[in-house]
């Protein structure tokens, strides 16, 4: 097998169709040997019968034999109950023998006499004198050699048929594969001149064409995922440029009113809170990165994220005490067996986003309503705040990392704008969906579709 290794596919394709056809062939060769044997014994054995039938007959009617002279070519010898040879026409060798061959079990036996071979046959036949023995032979000679022929004509035509197997292989195994290494070939012309244009798929539809299909989709999603990291870095270059060159600036006033203790206290303050933005920036993309990377195999049960949901708004009371922003929740369902492919700590990330970016939306005495469903088939969160909504022609980028609407939310926003591109992360990667909306309060709805009634683990 590790020879196997080194060698190409039609290498190994052709070896093991040689394997197969050998075994196949020399099944064949041994079987139909076999069968030409049987033929050929029991052809034999039949005319042996068919040579004792008159003396068996004379001597069960008339209770003598009365052939006096065996046919030509047949081997007889009658023995009487007195156990005399009263006539045989079997050479000296077989004569010699008789009163071994009569002995010999059942009635069809071969006997070997010098270079001779024989098959010989023993009938008895009762009379009131006694038991009477017929012995018929034939030489077994010319059915040997005719076997042997015919087992040598069978191994070169196995072996013909073998060496064919091995071309049939070689050449087919070439013309299938020569379309692979066509489009190898391709796909490596393709690296050498830089293009991002997809393989060339043939008019035939078969597997070779599905290949290449699939490789096309495998080749679209790295580059989609190469663009969406350079978009990253590139967006994240930006985003970090901005907050650095007011930190830096900061820093220099800061120390230019090392002074001024009133100065140089708000340069910190203010320096302190560019800090917290690259913070929440850093945070951010440490976040998408590993939702993108990470698979998600966790479920987690109705009650576990109806819990999760009351630990949430109570922890967004407590930042929403300081703008007066009342936050309320309402939870409806009797507790099922549903489960869902979300963590409870990505539910309460979910959860907390949202209301942040509500609580930060919203004038002061403003609302957060939050309200949690669930049936059969999905589990649904909706988030509505009564502050000014997205403009309608940011709705479909809301989600895009780093995008903040240029409306009323953006004034008392200065998140990172990576918030709603991590909830629709998690979403996604439950194979649900989130969407987003501005009627009757700007809403978010989250859907997560249930899983098998298993429970949570």
């Amino acid at each position: 097998m590790r020879i196997l290794r080194h060698v190409t596919i039609r290498w190994r394709i052709t070896i093991g169709t040689l394997v197969i056809a050998i075994v196949l062939a020399t099944a064949a060769v041994v079987v139909f040997r076999a069968q030409v044997e049987h033929i050929l014994s029991s052809t034999t054995t039949t005319l042996l019968r068919h040579d004792a039938a008159p003396y068996v007959r004379d001597i069960t009617d008339t209770g003598t034999p009365s052939i006096e002279r065996a046919g030509t070519g047949q081997l007889v010898a009658v023995i009487d109950p007195a156990g005399t040879v009263v006539e045989s026409s079997l050479p000296r060798t077989l004569e010699d023998r008789v009163a071994d061959i009569v002995k010999l079990p059942g009635d069809t036996n071969t006997v070997v006499n010098a270079d001779d071979s024989y098959r010989v046959y023993n009938a008895t036949v009762i009379t009131n004198e006694g038991a009477w023995t017929i012995i018929t032979a034939r030489n077994e000679d010319s059915s040997i050699l005719s076997l042997d022929r015919i087992t040598q004509a069978l191994m070169i035509g196995a072996l013909v048929i073998v060496i064919g197997f091995g071309v049939a292989s070689w050449l087919l195994t070439g013309a299938a594969l020569r379309p692979v290494d066509r489009m190898r070939k391709q796909a490596e012309a393709l690296v050498a001149q830089g293009s991002t244009e997809p393989l060339p798929i043939g008019s035939a539809t078969d597997e070779l064409s599905e290949l290449a299909t699939t490789l096309n989709l495998f080749i679209s999603d790295v580059r989609q995922s190469v663009d969406r990291e350079r978009q990253l870095v590139s967006d994240a270059s930006h985003e970090l440029r901005t907050p650095l060159a007011i930190l830096m600036a900061q820093l220099e006033l800061a120390h230019l009113s090392h002074g001024d203790a009133d100065a140089l206290e708000a340069q910190i303050v203010s320096a302190q809170h560019s800090v917290a933005r690259l913070s929440g920036l850093a945070t951010g993309l440490l976040e998408l990165s590993q939702l993108e990377a990470r698979v998600p195999d966790i479920r987690s049960s109705w009650v576990q994220l109806a819990d999760e949901l009351a630990a949430s708004v109570d922890r967004a009371r407590m930042v929403a005490v300081a703008s007066t922003v009342t936050v309320d929740f309402d939870v409806a369902g009797e507790p099922t067996d549903s489960s869902y492919l979300i963590a409870v700590e990505n539910f309460g990330r979910i959860i907390n986003n949202l209301t942040s970016n509500a609580i930060a939306a919203q004038p002061r005495g403003g609302s957060v309503r939050i309200a949690l469903r669930h049936s059969d088939r999905e589990l649904l969160l909706t988030v509505v705040d009564s502050g000014p909504g997205m403009p309608e022609s940011f709705l479909p980028v809301a989600f895009d990392r780093f995008s903040r609407p240029d409306a009323a939310r953006a004034a008392n926003n200065g998140g990172s704008g990576l918030g709603l591109a991590i909830v629709q992360a998690i979403v996604q990667a439950a194979n649900g969906s989130v969407t987003l909306s501005n009627a009757a309060g700007f809403t978010v709805t989250v859907s997560l579709p249930a899983l098998a009634t298993n429970g949570a683990h």
